[in-house]
């Protein structure tokens, strides 16, 4: 094993933290828990406590009711009050072995109690059992963390999922209206297109000039009616959002226009029969 792993397996082994302002008692504690299972720190007085424990939390905390400073007591309630550091089990270390003592330390907060002077067994039985009932505890909490991850996760995919499964309908809705409507207009245009072109071949063919007011009026309502048709199918595809071409519909020319194209391509008949 190289210095890293060493390191690493060293901070790995649970960290006992031995309280009290009797420096002999300290001793015993650690000769008797020292068997290469634990880690160990020590404080002296309440005060260092608070201040070790909130620096690098503890999996035990050993601790004597009768400190100089501030009583164990008091250490116990303050440290249970912090939701940072309640999580820590509390033996306490005590001569005492008053059923008031004991109600009150465990309404405090506190898991368990080792009477002075210490009994070899009876402290590596108690710390190791809390030790490890502190472990399950991690674990437990860290499985439960884990399920609401996960929980949260799915959820998450889950709302995903269905905005998904929206969005796909919608679309899929959205290209059938899209086709149907696309399929409408051709359908459509189709007749038009041929009415439009047989219109043109018609008009070409006239000789506009002989044709008399009647017919010219029947032609324009001819026209006027085509261009009404196409101005409908030109709405449709533009509510429908549906264009046939990036310009929309193929713009068509109006009754008058046609007859001045005609015109301008045909020659000046008083022109040709003067030459």
């Amino acid at each position: 094993m190289n210095q890293e792993e060493h390191h690493e397996s060293i901070n790995d082994k649970p960290l006992v933290l031995l309280v009290d302002d009797v420096p002999q008692n300290v001793q015993v504690l650690h000769q008797i828990l020292d068997m290469g299972e634990y880690s160990f720190a020590i404080a002296t007085n309440g005060k260092e406590t608070l201040q070790m424990v909130k620096k690098k939390l503890p999996d035990l905390i050993l601790l004597d009711i009768m400190l100089g400073d501030i009583d164990g007591f008091e250490v116990c309630e303050q440290l249970k009050k912090d939701p940072e550091t309640a999580s820590v089990p509390i033996i306490f270390l005590t001569a005492k072995v008053g059923v008031e003592d004991k109600v009150r330390g465990f309404r405090l907060g506190a898991v368990d109690y080792i009477t002075k002077p210490f009994e070899d067994a009876e402290v590596v039985a108690r710390v190791h059992t809390h030790i490890q009932l502190k472990k399950s505890g991690d674990i437990i909490k860290e499985y439960n963390r884990q399920l609401r991850e996960s929980f949260g996760e799915m959820q998450k995919s889950y709302r995903e999922l269905i905005d998904s499964q929206e969005e796909l309908v919608e679309r899929e809705k959205k290209n059938a209206l899209k086709a149907l409507s696309t399929n409408a207009t051709h359908e459509m245009n189709q007749p038009i297109t041929v009415i439009q072109g047989y219109l043109d071949m018609l008009i070409e063919s006239l000789d506009m000039n002989s044709l008399n007011a009647m017919q010219k009026k029947y032609l324009t309502r001819i026209q006027e009616g085509l261009n009404k048709l196409i101005a409908i199918i030109a709405r449709f595809t533009k509510y429908s959002n549906v264009y046939l071409t990036a310009e929309g519909p193929h713009k068509m020319l109006s009754l008058d226009e046609k007859i001045e194209k005609i015109i301008s391509k045909q020659p000046d008949r008083q022109d040709s029969q003067h030459s």
